[in-house]
């Protein structure tokens, strides 16, 4: 008798391990979902610090030419466009500006070049003329879980916005040579 007591028994428990494993695995896999993005929003917030530290430095030691503003860009990236592991991050999020000796107005006429900015700097009438500072920024930049990229099963997307990386340096030598 307990024989056919224990088989109905187990006869009543088909299935639902397979339901248990449904509710506990689907709440496993999104866990293991968030701690991915939570990682690679990390990624992309530690990447945008980084890159204002790459663009300060290399900032210093060019001249402040449209050219040479790319070229920052360029080497604060990585040499692309676009970082990689980050699309997020473009050569559009990076803003650099050089600032007077008080280190936050800008300068609005820059001197004629790296030379001309050490006399600037060094002559008390036209310091208002004398880059002291770099400030290279990252700014703007979105970021949009892997999940609700275009083509998935979602149609609101959460875009959060990360918060600025800033980094000021001495304007060392600005491109001077003797």
């Amino acid at each position: 008798m307990r024989t056919l007591a224990k088989r109905n028994s187990l006869k009543r428990q088909r299935g639902a391990a397979i339901v248990e494993f449904a509710i506990i695995g689907a709440l496993l896999l999104a866990f293991i979902y968030a701690i991915f993005e939570f990682g690679r929003m990390l990624f992309v917030y530690n990447s945008m610090q980084e890159i204002s530290r790459r663009g300060a430095r290399a900032a210093t030691v060019r001249w402040i030419s449209s050219s040479d503003i790319a070229a920052i860009k360029s080497t604060a990236l990585f040499g692309a466009t676009v970082l990689p592991g980050g699309p997020e991050i473009r050569d559009s999020n990076i803003f650099v500006r050089y600032l007077r000796s008080n280190g936050v107005d800008e300068v609005t006429t820059p001197p004629i070049d790296a030379g001309d900015n050490l006399s600037a700097c060094n002559d008390a009438l036209r310091t208002s003329e004398c880059i002291m500072y770099v400030e290279v920024s990252v700014k703007n930049v979105q970021y949009t879980p892997f999940i609700f990229k275009a083509g998935s099963v979602s149609v609101s997307k959460p875009v959060n916005t990360l918060p600025q990386a800033t980094t000021v340096v001495y304007a060392e030598s600005l491109g001077f040579t003797n």
